[in-house]
Parts: structure tokens; C-alpha cells; sequence
């Protein structure tokens, strides 16, 4: 398909396969044929269900001259239309036509949550229920968007959670609650303009789709889409496409096959595989030959960042063999001889326990790069990098001398130690707000600020500076205060550092106030990034504190719209107060392209699994951490929400049980596990602890499948 063609004639693609199979290296190459054919760049729309697989089509973007390409979600088309047309729904939709909308951010959302929410709470909602605060925010506002991805109106949640659920007549009441808590905070939204994700697809779906103006401008505007991975989109994303795709002068549609590693957030390839039906022509992409061509060119797949080799394609193999191990419906297993092949780009670490294996794991990590195989080609995969695993292994590469990067982009702000340090600080800076701060915390934030200062130095160093005035405000005494013998532990050339922050901190605290974001990006450039200092130099702090600026600026710029709509919202707490108080309950910071952004990693990447797939990375090994648990395909426990109940292909009123539970997750660990081997080139490495962290033996699906592979492999 030329470009020149598109501009004569309607058509469109739909182009499935496996992972590796170059699809979107073909899109790529289309996009190029559309601009060098002359298709204007504002005509053409790429469409992604996450920005972070934009990097593909950005790179064939920027060399073009004539103009931008759009590379959109769901969520940024909706947010764009919404911009552009609100006085023509916004009162259809239920808002105030007069003003503007406002977007929140995922904090934003939580925090106006916590404002329904806790009253709730007061009055004996989700009695029962232990959940941390940040949770029950973020399951009950995944209700609201999962109504709104599916296209089930958010009145529905309760009954449709009831109509699954086996358990006691208990917890049908919080169900009830989780309903109650939705109906409140979506009125709370309408009365004041507030717009979380949610709601800002349900007003493009509802009233601007149908809307024949926006409908129009949209027609006019876009005439050539790319839809790459659909697989990982949402049903609603799927119905507006259904009906967009025929009026398109071209259309590329991209299913990857075995996908669907988002179903937690709503992902369908089921209804993703309805675009087929308005696609004229389709074409199916074989991993052998896309692998052997590639093998033979010498290529690199843009798609999943690696380059092919023959061992990729016997790995490959190894998915389906491990998804027919955990399915049986799906056929039998290959011949002895056949899997005895497999088994060769197999490697076994086995250690009786768990501290144990993961020193293995170091040792052959470090061996593999001391042979000639570069860190970046090395990626540790657990189902959960939990922190004390993160910083289990983060101090044993250390050690073994390791270059290592993290990667966890849905890991809360407040839990990173530079974040963690800058927040404590905050609340000493504005010592007004009377943030509660405990010893532990500021110690943590001299511990990362300062220099070589190790713990225990920290501790007493802020037992010894740490006091609070008569009505509760905080303060920090300088060194000079401090008893003879503690400033001798400390050491001087440490208690000067710790009096540059404290001197700043007081200069600052005798100012006028002046927004959280600025104390930040002042305190950061001003003291905190200088040599001596614990983020200097340190590229990944600075970055979490960058992150950290952008959301509290982002926090203060929503909360100040909405005061100014509406006077009583919390109007005499300081914008910055409520900022701290939000994010140390643990809330989900919103997501980063950086986060995601390929080529940023430096050494060997440390990942969860589910993250590592959805990135469509590639390594030439993998280490599988852990593979006796049943962390592999258990689902993250959530009282208040369902991921499956919520959906299209969900039968309401049918029963959630056992037997689902199981299937599902046997699904997804199929998927997880023919996912992770088609994007391995060399060896997977399996991590095998003989007792699990807990101490106990652990028999998951995962340990048993590779039983039987390895049985087979005897016969």
C-alpha cells in the first residue's frame, strides 16, 4: 500500500501474527510510503492503546518536514475533542457549559475520591474491608473507568459485581458502598466541571462521537490510520473504530496475537478482533519467516527492540509447549526428541532457598557478561518486583559489580527514597501545615540528602535536630545545638552539609509561601543537586524529583481551577497541604512517557514480567525469578473490583467461581509465558528456589509445567 494509492482508493488492512513477526516495523515502513506519497502529515493518525509505544512511529515522524503526525490513545483523542467542543455537550453530559472543563490526574482523581469517600468511612461504609486508603481510591475509581471503557453505564457496578460474587452476604453491602462512593463522586465531578478519565471518555463515546460536528471535523481531519497492538485496546475504542475505519481512505489495523496482557485494565482481544470484519484485506504474518529473513538480513525488529537469531525461533516453540502443558485443550506435547531440543535453551538455577538462588542468579548474570554478553541484553523478571526483592537485588549487582537499571512505572511516587526524602523536607519547610513527621522519616530524608551519611548517623542525627513548638509545627535546630558527643558521631564534615539544608530550610520557612512545586525545584537546584549532596549526580533521583515537581504542579494548577468554581473547596487548607497528605497515603502517581521510554536503560534491566511484555521489549536472555510461585498467575487480590466480572465478554448475572478464577489465570499465565519466550533470542534462565521466600515448599503452575516439559524431555 503507497501512499499515492490511499489518496485514490478506500482499503484497509488488517495485519495479525505473533510477536516478532515485524508488523510494526511494517507499519512504520507504511507510514513512510503515506509521507513520501504525499499524504499530508495532519491527514494521518496513529492510534495506540499506550503512549509508550509511540517511539516506533515518532522516530519515522520527526524526519518528515511537512508537518506533525498525531500519535493518539483513546484518552488523548477524547481529552483533545473535549477541548475543542465542550459548549456543544457539556450540558447534554451534565456539566456547566459556562466553564471550562477541568482534568484531573491520577492523583487529582484520588484526592476528590478521598473527599466522598471518607465521609463514607465515617459513617460505617466498607465496614469490614481492611484495605489501605490508596487502594480503596484507586479500585473504586477503576469501577468508574472500566464502565466507561466497556460501555456499561457506572449506575451498573454494584449489581453486576453482586451478580458474580459466591461469598458472604457481607460483602454484597460493600458492593453496595463501592456504589454509593461512585454515584457521589460522579455528581461531585458534574457539579464542578471535573473531569477524570472516566468521564472523559464516557462525554467522547456518548456525546461527541455521535455529535455530527465533531463527527465531521474528525472525518476531515484524519483520512489514514495506523492502529497498532488493538489487542491491548478496549472494547469502546473498538465500536468507535468499527465505525470509523469504512470512511478512512486507508486503514493499517495491527493484532497482535497471544496478546491481551492488559486485561486488567480493561484490554479485549476478543472485541479487538471484530475490526477484522471492516478491513478489506488481511494478512497473516508467520513467525518462521519473518525470523529466518530477519536472521538472514541481519535485521532488528523495531517492534520488539532486539534483533532475531535461530535460537529465537526454537524459543519460541517453548511458549506453546509450556501453554499446552498449562491448557491441555490446546493439543498435546511435541515428541521426547523435540523437546529435548527446547530444553537446551533452558537454563536451571537451583537453590534450596530463596536467598540462595537469588546469589545464583547474580553469579551466572555476572558470568554471562564476563563471557561477552552485554548488560542490556539481560533482563530479571519476577511476577512482582516487590520492594524487598528490588532491594535485595539491587545490593547484590551492587556488589557483584553489576550495572543494572529498574523499571516500574506503576510503582507509587511516595515509595521511591528521593521522593520520600524531598516529601519529609516539605513538611519541615512549612512548618504551618503541621504535617505529622516521625523521626524514622527525616532520618530517611538526611540518610538520601546528605552525602556518606549511613543510617544509623541519620537517625541520630534527626533525633537530634527533630522538635515541634508548643501548637505542633516542626523545626529543625541547627548542629551547633546538638550535644558534643552526637556531633562527634555524626562528624563534623557531615553536620555542615545537614546545616546548609537547615539553613535553607529556614530562610525558606521565614518567606512568603510559595507553592509545593516551587519549594521543590528550588530546594532541588538550590542545595540538594550541589556536590556533597545525595542527588548529586545521582541521574535516577533527579528524575523522581522531577516527576515529583510535575505532579504537584499538575495537583496545584486542578485544585486552584476548581477553587475557583467553587469557593468552599477546601479553600483554608494550602494547596501544597493537601498534595502531601494525598501522596503519602500511597496514591498511584500518574504515568510518565519517560517511564516507559525506550532506550533510556543502561545494564542489566530488572522488571516484573507484565511490565517487560506490555513495553514489546526483547533480551537475549531472561532470568524467570521465582518460578515455583504463585505470583506467576494469581491475580492482585482487589475487594472493590473485577477485571473480569467488568467486561464485554462477562455474562451479568453469571457466577465468578473457583474454576473461573483457575482458568483465568491459567490464561494469562499461558499468554505471560508464549509472550516473554517469543521475545527471548539465547536462553531463559529459570530461577528455582527449593523453599520459597516464606520458607514454605511452593508447587505454582509455572514450576509445574516446566516438571512436565522436563519429564517429557526424559521419555
Amino acid at each position: 500500500m503507497t501512499g499515492a494509492e490511499h489518496t485514490q482508493t478506500r482499503e484497509g488492512l488488517f495485519l495479525n501474527g505473533p510477536v516478532g513477526t515485524r508488523k510494526t516495523t511494517a507499519a512504520c515502513k507504511h507510514l513512510q510510503s503515506l509521507l513520501d506519497g504525499g499524504v499530508p502529515a495532519r491527514e494521518i493518525l496513529v492510534f495506540l492503546p499506550q503512549r509508550a509505544l509511540a517511539e516506533p512511529y515518532r522516530e519515522v515522524a520527526k524526519e518528515h518536514v511537512g508537518g506533525r503526525v498525531d500519535i493518539l490513545t483513546i484518552s488523548g483523542l477524547a481529552r483533545r475533542m473535549i477541548q475543542r467542543f465542550w459548549p456543544l455537550v457539556a450540558e447534554d453530559a451534565g456539566f456547566d457549559g459556562d466553564r471550562p472543563p477541568n482534568f484531573l490526574t491520577l492523583e487529582t482523581a484520588q484526592y476528590f475520591m478521598s473527599r466522598v469517600t471518607d465521609p463514607l468511612r465515617e459513617e460505617g461504609a466498607f465496614a469490614g474491608l481492611s484495605i489501605a486508603e490508596s487502594r480503596l481510591y484507586s479500585q473504586l475509581i477503576d469501577n468508574i473507568n472500566k464502565a466507561a471503557l466497556v460501555g456499561f453505564p457506572p449506575s451498573e457496578i454494584s449489581g453486576r459485581l453482586k451478580g458474580a460474587w459466591i461469598g458472604s452476604e457481607e460483602r454484597e453491602s460493600v458492593f453496595d458502598d463501592a456504589q454509593r462512593a461512585a454515584d457521589r463522586y460522579l455528581q461531585m465531578c458534574r457539579e464542578n466541571n471535573l473531569l477524570g478519565f472516566g468521564l472523559q471518555l464516557q462525554v467522547f463515546r456518548e456525546h461527541l462521537w455521535p455529535n455530527e460536528t465533531c463527527r465531521n471535523y474528525l472525518k476531515g481531519t484524519y483520512r489514514h490510520l495506523i492502529a497498532d497492538n488493538v489487542e491491548e485496546g478496549v472494547p469502546t475504542t473498538h465500536d468507535i473504530l468499527l465505525e470509523w475505519i469504512p470512511e478512512m481512505d486507508s486503514a493499517l489495523v495491527i493484532y497482535d496475537e497471544g496478546g491481551g496482557y492488559r486485561k486488567f485494565l480493561g484490554a479485549d482481544p476478543r472485541s479487538a478482533r471484530r475490526l477484522k470484519d471492516c478491513c478489506e484485506h488481511h494478512m497473516r504474518l508467520e513467525a518462521g519467516v519473518a525470523e529466518a529473513e530477519e536472521a538472514e538480513a541481519g535485521e532488528t525488529d523495531e517492534e520488539d527492540g532486539g534483533t532475531t537469531s535461530n535460537g529465537q525461533a526454537r524459543i519460541s516453540g517453548l511458549g506453546e509447549q509450556l501453554s499446552r502443558a498449562l491448557q491441555p485443550h490446546k493439543g498435546n506435547l511435541d515428541s521426547p526428541g523435540e523437546i529435548r531440543e527446547l530444553r537446551k535453551q533452558i537454563g536451571v538455577i537451583y537453590e534450596e532457598t530463596y536467598p540462595e538462588m537469588l546469589e545464583a542468579t547474580g553469579r551466572r548474570v555476572k558470568t554471562l557478561i564476563e563471557t561477552g554478553t552485554e548488560p542490556e541484553d539481560i533482563v530479571v523478571l519476577a511476577p512482582f518486583l516487590s520492594d524487598t526483592l528490588r532491594h535485595e537485588l539491587s545490593n547484590l549487582l551492587t556488589r557483584l559489580e553489576v550495572p543494572f537499571s529498574l523499571r516500574r512505572p506503576s510503582r507509587p511516587l511516595s515509595k521511591e527514597p528521593a521522593v520520600k526524602a524531598l516529601l519529609a523536607l516539605s513538611a519541615v519547610g512549612h512548618p504551618t501545615w503541621r504535617v505529622q513527621l516521625s523521626t524514622g522519616d527525616l532520618a530517611q530524608a538526611f540518610s538520601f540528602s546528605i552525602e556518606d551519611l549511613d543510617p544509623i548517623r541519620a537517625h541520630l542525627l534527626a533525633r537530634a535536630v527533630h522538635e515541634a513548638d508548643e501548637e505542633g509545627r516542626p523545626r529543625l535546630r541547627p548542629f551547633s545545638a546538638v550535644a558534643s558527643e552526637t556531633q562527634e558521631r555524626i562528624t563534623y564534615r557531615l553536620g555542615e552539609q545537614y546545616d546548609e539544608i537547615q539553613r535553607w530550610i529556614s530562610r525558606y520557612a521565614g518567606e512568603d509561601d510559595q507553592p509545593l512545586d516551587h519549594f521543590l525545584n528550588r530546594i532541588f537546584g538550590e542545595v540538594l543537586s550541589q556536590d556533597g549532596f545525595g542527588f548529586h549526580d545521582d541521574f535516577d533521583a533527579a528524575a523522581r524529583a522531577d516527576r515529583l515537581v510535575e505532579s504537584a504542579r499538575k495537583f496545584r494548577q486542578v485544585i486552584e481551577k476548581a477553587r475557583l468554581e467553587e469557593d468552599h473547596l477546601d479553600e483554608d487548607t494550602p494547596t501544597g497541604r493537601l498534595y502531601l497528605r494525598t501522596v503519602r497515603k500511597g496514591v498511584a502517581a500518574a504515568q510518565y512517557v519517560q517511564d516507559w521510554a525506550e532506550g533510556t536503560d543502561e545494564g542489566v534491566l530488572l522488571t516484573p514480567a507484565h511490565t517487560f511484555l506490555v513495553q514489546n521489549r526483547r533480551a537475549q536472555h531472561q532470568f524467570w525469578l521465582d518460578v515455583g510461585s504463585t505470583g506467576w498467575h494469581s491475580r492482585i487480590r482487589q475487594p472493590l473490583t473485577h477485571p473480569y466480572v467488568l467486561s464485554r465478554s462477562w455474562q451479568e448475572g453469571k457466577e465468578w467461581t473457583d474454576a473461573d478464577e483457575t482458568g483465568a489465570g491459567l490464561d494469562m499465565l499461558s499468554r505471560i509465558a508464549d509472550g516473554l519466550t517469543r521475545r527471548c533470542s539465547d536462553q531463559v534462565h529459570l530461577g528455582i528456589a527449593g523453599r520459597g521466600r516464606n520458607g514454605q515448599r511452593e508447587q505454582g503452575y509455572l514450576l509445574k509445567a516446566f516438571q512436565q516439559l522436563f519429564g517429557r524431555a526424559r521419555q
